[in-house]
């Protein structure tokens, strides 16, 4: 089993996904916003470090405020955001469907849209947090790969003809 930044457990209390997701499904999710938004941020090095130092049990201080005030949030509004298609739709044999629950209205296609806008603000401003937190602290992680501090302009998140960009 890979290792991940996040428990499901902590994942549904902070986030909005619901206790009944199942966790087999969350511990993708996670793995995939992990890969996909959180390490090309930190670096594969500095990754790694936070990786095995969850599982050593060693974070420093500042580790863990990194993790608690910065990492985490973005873990958790990265999952959210994706998780919307992702428990929506089922993946099976023969088709890809939705399913639903008799005590459960699904919204409509424009709701949806809304939802993901929003749950995509939440990303982005966490993420720039955290983008904004490394550059300001360069030299306070030693195995960060200062890659961030190396760009004079970095610009966060721009939303340019309806389709999200991130400039790094």
């Amino acid at each position: 089993m890979e290792s991940s930044l996040i428990s499901t457990e902590k994942l549904k209390k902070r986030g909005y996904i619901h206790q009944n997701v199942e966790d087999s499904i969350l511990r993708t999710l996670i793995i995939r916003v992990q890969d996909s938004i959180v390490e090309p941020i930190l670096g594969t090095t500095f990754f790694k470090r936070l990786i095995q130092g969850i599982i050593d049990d060693d974070l420093t201080a500042d580790e863990i405020d990194l993790m608690n005030d910065y990492v985490i949030p973005v873990m958790v509004s990265g999952c959210d955001y994706r998780s919307v298609n992702v428990i929506t739709y089922e993946i099976r044999n023969k088709a890809v469907g939705s399913t639903q629950d008799e005590h459960l209205k699904p919204v409509s296609e424009s709701e949806n849209v809304r939802l993901k806008d929003d749950l995509k603000a939440d990303l982005d401003l966490y993420r720039n947090r955290l983008i904004g937190f490394l550059k300001d602290n360069c030299t306070l992680f030693t195995e960060y790969n200062n890659w961030i501090c190396s760009f004079e302009n970095i610009a966060p998140i721009k939303k340019t003809e309806g389709f999200n960009i991130s400039i790094l």
